[in-house]
């Protein structure tokens, strides 16, 4: 069962006509979307409530769809598994970082696109940091969600990856180098998210981020010598 999956009208329910022969209310479909999405993040609010309050693991998914005041396969309806009602925000991030990216000109060096993706997506993460805080502390508490998280960063890098690799078109071993460059990429928002969330002063995500990212573009400079070389002048 996907995440995305959610309660279903039946065909044609709510766009015929009536019998008075009135036109369908144009409005109506925002308005179900809208209670969807109003019941999605009930949930989110509800288990991340529960988790703060007594730990990943002590939490039932009968209680969070009790909190939320909806019923258990309403839930499921939402959400495939309990982790997912906490990660599932990571997915939305990932998605908007891989728009953010795929949007960049095609002709534009490419870490010159992630420099300004990642600006994207740290404004993101930028916008609620409490509750990024707390969720990086319940994932830290539970083995198991840290696994589930770490496969999601796994996910984060392949999907950047195959966005990248249409932009090293003709490169040798074109599809080594679009993992590494993302494997790279997906290694600075680890270090920059630990450093900014670690902070207690008034930075901001994308500071962090940025200079990260310059860190690893400095090393990245061609005039600067590999480690090949550098190896051989010491053992001269």
């Amino acid at each position: 069962m996907s995440n995305s999956t959610q309660t279903q009208l039946a065909p044609g329910v709510g766009d015929a006509p009536s019998a008075a022969g009135r036109e369908p209310n144009p409005a109506a479909p925002g308005l179900r979307e809208r209670k969807k999405e109003q019941t999605r993040e009930r949930l989110k609010q509800a288990a991340f409530h529960l988790f703060t309050e007594r730990g990943f693991d002590e939490v039932t998914v009968d209680e969070i769809a009790d909190r939320a005041e909806v019923s258990k396969s309403t839930l499921f309806r939402y959400f495939e598994t309990k982790e997912d009602l906490l990660l599932v925000d990571a997915r939305m991030h990932r998605d908007a970082l891989l728009h953010a990216m795929a949007d960049r000109p095609r002709d534009e060096p490419v870490l010159a696109s992630l420099r300004a993706a990642l600006q994207s997506m740290a404004a993101d993460y930028q916008a609620d940091r409490v509750r990024a805080v707390q969720r990086n502390r319940i994932i830290a508490e539970c083995p198991s969600l840290a696994a589930r998280s770490l496969e999601r960063q796994v996910a984060w890098e392949d999907g950047l990856a195959a966005v990248i690799l249409p932009r090293l078109d003709g490169e040798a071993d074109a599809a080594t180098r679009a993992a590494v460059l993302a494997a790279a990429a997906m290694a600075v928002v680890r270090v920059a998210t630990r450093r900014w969330i670690a902070s207690d002063d008034d930075t901001e995500m994308i500071d962090h981020v940025l200079a990260a990212l310059d860190l690893l573009i400095d090393e990245l400079e061609p005039s600067r010598p590999t480690v090949r070389s550098r190896t051989h002048r010491g053992d001269r």
